[in-house]
């Protein structure tokens, strides 16, 4: 503060010069005087904080003070005595009365006469209790000059609350509209109701039927003049009395209640009613009027009893097609196990039949084997040394020998035809070109087909080299089966050129039966009749092999192939 800063300067040079203050008398009076102007320049401080306080508080006073007379909806604060102590502009225009004029005016004085003592005992109460209040009241300010008395009210809500500290009564009016718009509003209301088709009445706090609508009538049977002034409970059946006494606890306490009790018609006959019942509350918050509302749903709640019945059957039918399938899908398990079991049966027989043909296969090989040995060893040497004998024979009877020599010559030549149908069944029963390898065995047995039918036949086979050494079972397996496959193509295929193909990958060999003829009838391979295919896919499938029938790609005749993995 400057006198701060002057004081301190002063008493520094008096401390450098002692000698210019040398009496003590001055030199407190120069000290008190210093004092003084240092308190005087903090109270001028003070001071100057205390005006820019209150010029703040001045500004929020008039903005409030804005807010308050520009507010759309009308503001006032009474006395205890329920007179206007301050009104904002809107309240003034809800009152139609000037602003300025309103100050120390009873707000009763804007109100009808009649409702002049409810306002009264509503400021009472508000400055007794202090508890927030609302009420609605007709609004009969005096007529202007000029005016029409005798206009509709308008009705005024009012909002009230407390100031405890200042004791003012703060209300908020809300204008209501004219008692006339209510009045008409309150006509519409009836129309709706006079042209809804939910049954309506209504009653008064003591329970009396006051009014009802046309659907009332429409549905119960009771015109408005039989039931108008009675209690309610005569529209339900003796048994519904608890409904009764239910809705109206709910009433007093201020639900709405819901129900649907049984009721009754004037002729005796009952219904079911849908019914919702409300309360209608007067301007001090008692109980004015009850209004229900209800619906006649007979027809509802007999569809609903009848479709719970059909529920009850569908669920019983249900349970009983249930467990049927139950039963029906057991016996379906069963009988699927007993087919998987015959399956099984079926797979272990055919491998037993399979593993049979297989072994009477190799049998009936051995048997030609032997057969055919016996026949080498005893029969062709014995016919080898009836041949010596007589070739020996021919000798000695010589050219000259006549009709002896003729008969040794037919014997030869018998002998010769025996000998060679002898060497046939032989090669029949176990071919001994086997012995030369595969390619030869096939060349003999294309040799013989061309030879026994005339039909020409092509082999092709691939190079010596590549053709594999391969087991003797397999060996006499593709020539027994190429031997089959050709006779059925002389005696059924009526082909003019058969084509035989050897063919031999890194892992497989394959033989093909081509021919030209009339294919093979599908039937009857389906049949079963087809004893030489079966023997032929017997033989093949008991050394690991495939038989495959199809049309050669010409798109005419038949195709057999045969094939074995190396």
């Amino acid at each position: 503060m400057p006198g701060r800063r002057r004081a301190d300067a002063l008493a520094a040079k008096a401390t450098l010069s002692p000698t210019a203050l040398a009496d003590s008398e001055q030199l407190r009076q120069w000290h008190q005087r210093q004092a003084s102007q240092i308190e005087l320049d903090l109270q001028q401080h003070v001071l100057a904080a205390l005006q820019s306080e209150r010029d703040l508080a001045q500004a929020d006073r008039v903005h409030y003070a804005t807010l308050y007379d520009q507010a759309p909806a009308g503001y006032l604060s009474l006395d205890a005595d329920g007179r206007i102590v301050r009104a904002n502009q809107a309240a003034a225009m809800l009152l139609e009365q000037r602003h300025d004029d309103l100050a120390g005016l009873p707000l009763e004085y804007f109100a009808s006469p009649a409702a002049r003592p409810r306002l009264r005992r509503f400021v009472a109460n508000l400055f007794a209790s202090g508890a927030r209040a609302v009420l609605e009241l007709p609004l009969a300010p005096p007529p202007k000059p000029g005016q029409v008395p005798g206009r509709a009210p308008r009705r005024l809500r009012i909002e009230a609350n407390l100031d405890a500290v200042a004791r003012r009564g703060r209300l908020i009016l809300t204008d209501l509209g004219t008692v006339g718009r209510r009045d008409a509003a309150r006509l519409r209301a009836f129309e709706v109701l006079d042209n809804l088709g939910e049954g309506v009445l209504v009653c008064d706090r003591a329970q009396r039927i006051v009014a009802v609508n046309p659907a009332f009538t429409r549905l119960t049977g009771y015109p408005a003049e039989d039931v108008l002034g009675r209690s309610p409970r005569f529209l339900l059946r003796p048994g519904a009395a608890r409904h009764y006494a239910a809705a109206v606890q709910a009433l007093r306490r201020g639900c709405r209640w819901l129900g649907e009790p049984e009721g009754r018609r004037r002729d005796g006959s009952r219904f079911v009613a849908s019914l919702s019942l409300t309360s209608v509350y007067d301007d001090d918050g008692a109980i004015d009027y009850f209004i229900a509302v209800f619906s006649d749903i007979s027809a509802r709640r007999q569809a609903e009893t009848a479709l719970r019945a059909l529920s009850g059957e569908l669920d019983a039918r249900v349970v009983l097609r249930t467990t049927e399938l139950a039963a029906a899908n057991q016996r379906l398990l069963e009988e699927v196990d007993q087919h998987k079991r015959t399956a099984a049966q079926l797979q272990r027989s055919r491998a037993q039949l399979s593993r049979l043909a297989a072994h009477q296969e190799t049998v009936r090989e051995e048997e030609r084997q032997r057969v055919a040995r016996d026949i080498h060893d005893e029969l062709g040497q014995n016919l080898l040394a009836l041949r010596i004998e007589m070739t020996q024979l021919q000798g000695r009877t010589g050219p000259a020998g006549g009709r002896l020599r003729q008969r040794v010559d037919l014997a030869l030549e018998n002998l010769d035809a025996t000998i060679r149908s002898v060497r046939g069944i032989m090669n029949e029963l176990r071919p001994a070109v086997l012995d030369l390898g595969l390619s030869a065995a096939l060349e003999w047995q294309v040799q013989q087909f061309r030879h026994r039918s005339g039909i020409a036949c092509a082999l092709e086979l691939p190079p010596e080299a590549q053709v594999p050494s391969l087991p003797a079972p397999l060996q006499m397996a593709l020539f027994r089966n190429l031997q089959e496959a050709l006779v059925n193509v002389r005696r059924h295929a009526q082909a003019s050129a058969v084509l035989v193909q050897l063919a031999q990958t890194t892992s497989s060999l394959t033989l093909s039966i081509s021919d030209d003829g009339v294919g093979l009838d599908p039937a009857r391979r389906a049949d079963g009749d087809g004893f030489g295919l079966i023997a032929m896919e017997q033989r093949m499938a008991a050394l690991g092999g495939r038989l495959l029938i199809d049309t050669p790609p010409s798109g005419r005749g038949c195709r057999l192939t045969l094939s074995f993995d190396l």
